[in-house]
Order: structure tokens, then sequence, then C-alpha cells
């Protein structure tokens, strides 16, 4: 039995939605694309939803729209996917590296306000594997220092804090559609604006500096940020079903937490209270990850470390960022955590399959550990 770590499902009703727009003869931008964004906006509250090729390019125009640029500093949690930081520096700006909370992998306002300096101009706070940061801390430290606000909501479809879609709550949100996202475009992204005149800056900014295609005259300097509508009838169908998928994502995270719950040495992310979770993967700490991946990779079980901490980062340097205190909690949660098969096509006999595998590698470690070999554990 081969389970892999993740693979997107796609039905019929993606490959009639392609159809239909190629039947159309209409493949950049157009109507399925408006629609989309027209859905996105309904659901999460938006007032404005601008289409982007990609979540780390949705992060760099929005940095890039809000003035950020050579000589600012720009904070971001030291524990997230290195395209967070790596459209920071294409701006031309530092990311300031911070440490997160190990309860909840968000980036610590704590160690984000201890950070902060007369160069620093926005903060990147990221809703870490589907669940939403604190987003009210957030807001007032940003507001007591007249900072701007860059959600970072690439995983974050269907969260919430406090009512409010992730994404929506700070000056600018982003959200990725890669093929492991909770809906998918195959490469897509988005920007969530609710300011009218932001709005307007991002759309300038994205289609070459004109607020139309067709004409010549371009009022500003901007980049070709468009997608086409082959991806955008993708990402309609994949909306169409979201409640679903995201029903089936509690389902997957629950029947291993259940299976797993008295498996000795294993820990869960605890869920902070903020608002609705939709789980990006199913994700467990064990002392041994990389011992344990090895293990169920004999078993052709697929799984995938934790992001590894930014400031480690062989391309991260003095040069081209900052790291005013050393991150402790993103170094321990990366030496510990482990991401799980979590395809949404998952099989019940492919969880016990995996979790078996987990719980004999755990009490094989427990029992030596403590000198209980030989004894039965209790289950």
């Amino acid at each position: 039995m081969h389970v892999p770590e993740f693979s997107p499902v796609l039905h019929k009703e993606e490959l009639f939605s392609v159809i239909e727009t190629l039947e159309d003869n209409w493949v950049t931008e157009g109507k399925k694309t408006k629609a989309l964004e027209a859905a996105l906006a309904a659901y999460t509250g938006a007032k404005h939803v601008i289409m982007m090729p990609n979540g780390t390019l949705a992060i760099f125009a929005a940095l890039k729209v809000l003035g950020i640029g050579p000589g600012d500093e720009v904070i971001v949690p030291d524990f997230t996917f290195f395209g967070t930081a790596s459209a920071v520096i294409l701006t031309g700006a530092k990311p300031v590296l911070v440490d997160v909370d190990e309860y909840d992998f968000n980036i610590s306002v704590a160690s984000a306000e201890m950070a902060i300096t007369g160069r620093t101009r926005a903060i990147v706070p990221v809703h870490m594997y589907g669940q939403s940061c604190d987003m009210q801390a957030v807001r007032t430290l940003a507001r007591r220092h007249g900072l701007f606000v860059v959600e970072d909501a690439a995983q974050g479809m269907g969260v919430t804090f406090g009512g409010h879609h992730v994404g929506t709550l700070g000056d600018i949100g982003c959200v990725s559609f890669f093929a492991d996202k909770t809906m998918t475009t195959g490469e897509g992204g988005a920007l969530f604006v609710n300011d009218d005149r932001l709005a307007e800056a991002c759309i300038y900014f994205k289609n070459q500096g004109r607020r139309h295609r067709g004409s010549f005259v371009h009022e500003h300097v901007g980049y070709n940020f468009r997608i086409t509508d082959l991806q955008a009838a993708i990402g309609v169908a994949q909306f169409d079903r979201l409640g679903d998928t995201i029903s089936r994502k509690l389902a997957l995270r629950d029947a291993y937490y259940t299976r797993l719950a008295e498996c000795p040495g294993v820990g869960f992310a605890r869920d902070n209270g903020f608002g609705d979770v939709v789980p990006f993967r199913v994700n467990i700490l064990v002392d041994d990850p990389e011992g344990l991946a090895a293990h169920l990779k004999q078993r052709s079980i697929d799984t995938r470390r934790f992001f590894y901490p930014l400031h480690l980062q062989p391309s991260l340097s003095g040069d081209n960022c900052v790291v005013p205190h050393k991150p402790i909690s993103s170094v321990r949660l990366f030496e510990k955590g482990l991401m799980l098969p979590s395809g949404l096509n998952l099989r019940d006999q492919e969880i016990e399959y995996v979790c078996a595998a987990i719980q004999a590698f755990q009490r094989e470690r427990y029992e030596v550990r403590t000198g209980l070999a030989g004894r039965v554990l209790p289950m």
C-alpha cells in the first residue's frame, strides 16, 4: 500500500468548466476570473478580491502597493514558508525574523514588538497550518507603531478570527490557490482588500499600470500579474465544493487524532479558540520526526517535515534579513513536527495503516527510552 502525503482532488466539474472556457475562446482573464473573484468576495466578506499568479507574488504586490522598499524592515515570523520572506526581500526591504508561539505555531506578538525599530514599516502575520493568528493583538501592535498589516493567509481559506475571514483583517490579505491548498487553481492566489484606494492601486499594479486591458495608455508603472480563465475555471468548480472540502479536512484530522490520542510521545497543536480552523495538513509533534518519517517511508507512507526555520536558511543572512533575537520556538517546532498524509481521497484503511505504523514506532521508542522493553504498554 502506497500512501501519498498529499494529492489534489479534481472532479468532472473542473473538466467541464475548463472545456466551457475553451469553447468560449477566451482564455486570458475574463468572465471566469470575475466569477471567481465575486464568489470569493461574497464568501470572505472582502470588499475587493483581485486574482494573482500565486501567493508569493500576492505578498510582493501587497508590499509594493503599500510603498515598502529599500531601507524598510518588515516583521515576518521565523516559522513559515520561504516565500513570505523572499517576497519582502524582492521589494528591496529586509524581513525581520521573529519567533512564534509553540502552542499554535503562529507569530509571537511579544517577539514582534521587541523587534520594532525606526525602520519597521509593516508586519506580516502568517495564519499557520489553517489556524488564525491573534489578529486583535497584531492590529493593536500595528496601530501603536503605525505599521501596515499584510496578512499571509496562504493556507487560510475557510479560516476565521472572531467571525471574520482571515485576510480581511489587515490592510491587504494574501491567499494561495496552489495545488495543495484547500481549494486550488493549480498555481494562483488573490488579494483581499477593503479599501477602495488600495484596491485600485493593486489593479493598476497587476495590469501593467492601467485600469483596463485594451488601452495602450498606462497611467502608472506596473507588472503583468494576471492569471488565465483556464485557472479560474478550475477555481470556480473548486469553490463550489469548498464546504465539502472543509468538512472532509476536519474529518481527516479527527480520524487521526482519535487513533493517535493514546499513542506515547505524540502531540498536537492546540486550538487557540480564535475562530474556525481548517487543517492545512494533519500534523503531529514527536521527539524523532526524522526517524519516524524514515520508518513510515519504509512502509510506503509519504510524509513531510515542518517548515525549516527562516533564520537557518542558507540564502538568508545579515545582508538581506535581520534576526534581532534568536528564535527558539521555531527551531523546536521543526525539530518535532511531521505532516502526515492528508489527501481528501484518503481511505479509512489507509489512515488505519498509517496510524498503526506510527504507534509501532512510538511504542518501541517509548519502551527503549523508559526501560519498559518487553512490557505491555497501555493503549
